[in-house]
């Protein structure tokens, strides 16, 4: 019990000007934040810049990725060079403890709200973040108002020079607020969260007595990290299941499911779900053959409520008698949008020796 009530879980996020670090300590049942500002301030290495403060940080204050019971990232700009970048720069010691997890901050924010209680995240919750000239939002609304709900997560930006908001302006407060009225007509929200450069500084007094007027307003710069630093704790439920439509970059939207056998009877199995994102959705599961060597699959939009259905003939495997065939089915993204799904043979016991031969099924989903 004591090393449960010991464990901590480590979130870091890399953005473009600072990098974030926090902790949750199972033990305090508390965030611990640490923010380092990057020296070049938005340049293009600023993975391996950030990485370096981290590296820093933890040899001062004599840490070590062994402190931690799970580490996850999140990131900016979360493209493969800058996923394979921070992979590389991790050492050995990282690798053999962790998975490499890295998540957009559009996730990360949406991690954050659903580990927080229920009436944080139970009624519309609105992210706003104020970079440079643009005002990117996050909104978090019910879709589906039954009693199993369902919710949405979509990330939209305004660009603050058409509504002639100029930061460091004599007129930005009152700007920003009267854009606010507007705004929160057709984005109603509860619960809002603040972050981005552009909040810093003692300029919002007549934003926030609006923002304020019956909801509850929030100001933080370490969101993400801490999106991040919840992630490994668990996993969210109504995640699990499908019941959060993740409408943002990199976020994979469809189901992809084919036909299995229960107890002689056919059944719908998902072999990937939503919630994702396309690099970090994988999904197996294993499908035993009856009269045909076709596999039918079926990809469900969820954003448009869409359902396609495809089918793969398996090739260059020996006849078989009914139900002797086990195939293990792979499902692999290569992009929001495509992919492949690899067919192995797996055959059946000693009887029916598999030949580990594989097919593989490209597809690209409805968009």
């Amino acid at each position: 019990m004591d090393n449960l009530a010991t464990r901590k879980y480590a979130g870091i996020d890399f953005g473009l000007k600072s990098v974030q670090f926090s902790v949750y300590d199972e033990a305090k049942t508390e965030i611990a934040e640490e923010s380092f500002p990057l020296p070049s301030g938005g340049g293009q290495d600023y993975v391996e810049e950030g990485f370096s403060l981290i590296e820093k940080y933890m040899e001062v204050n004599e840490f070590s990725w062994e402190d931690y019971s799970d580490v996850n990232f999140s990131m900016e700009v979360c493209t493969e060079e800058n996923r394979r970048t921070l992979a590389s720069l991790l050492p050995a010691s990282f690798k053999d403890r962790f998975r490499v997890n890295v998540i957009t901050h559009f996730r990360a924010f949406v991690e954050y709200v659903f580990h927080q209680e229920k009436v944080m995240w139970d009624r519309n919750t609105l992210l706003l973040e104020y970079v440079g000239d643009k005002l990117n939002y996050i909104l978090i609304d019910q879709i589906r108002r039954s009693k199993q709900k369902a919710y949405r997560a979509s990330l939209k930006s305004l660009d603050l020079k058409e509504q002639e908001i100029e930061a460091g302006s004599p007129e930005l407060d009152l700007k920003f607020s009267k854009l606010m009225k507007r705004f929160l007509v057709k984005n109603p929200a509860n619960i809002i969260f603040l972050t981005g450069e552009g909040f810093d500084g003692n300029w919002m007094k007549k934003t926030l007595n609006y923002l304020c007027a019956g909801r509850r307003v929030f100001l933080g710069q370490n969101l993400y990290a801490n999106g991040a630093c919840l992630l490994g704790i668990s996993t969210i439920p109504l995640m699990d299941d499908g019941m959060i439509l993740m409408d943002g970059p990199d976020m994979v939207c469809h189901t992809i499911g084919v036909i299995t056998s229960d107890a002689g009877k056919a059944k719908y199995t998902t072999v990937t779900s939503i919630g994702q994102e396309w690099y970090n959705t994988k999904g197996s599961v294993d499908v035993i053959l009856d009269k045909s060597q076709r596999v039918e699959f079926f990809f469900h939009n969820t954003r448009e409520n869409e359902i396609e259905g495809a089918s793969c003939e398996i090739k260059d495997i020996p006849k078989r008698p009914p139900k002797t065939t086990r195939v293990r089915v792979s499902v692999n993204f290569t992009s929001a949008f495509e992919g492949v799904i690899l067919l192995e043979d797996l055959g059946f016991g000693e009887m029916y020796p598999g030949t580990g031969k594989i097919t593989v099924f490209p597809f690209q989903l409805i968009s």
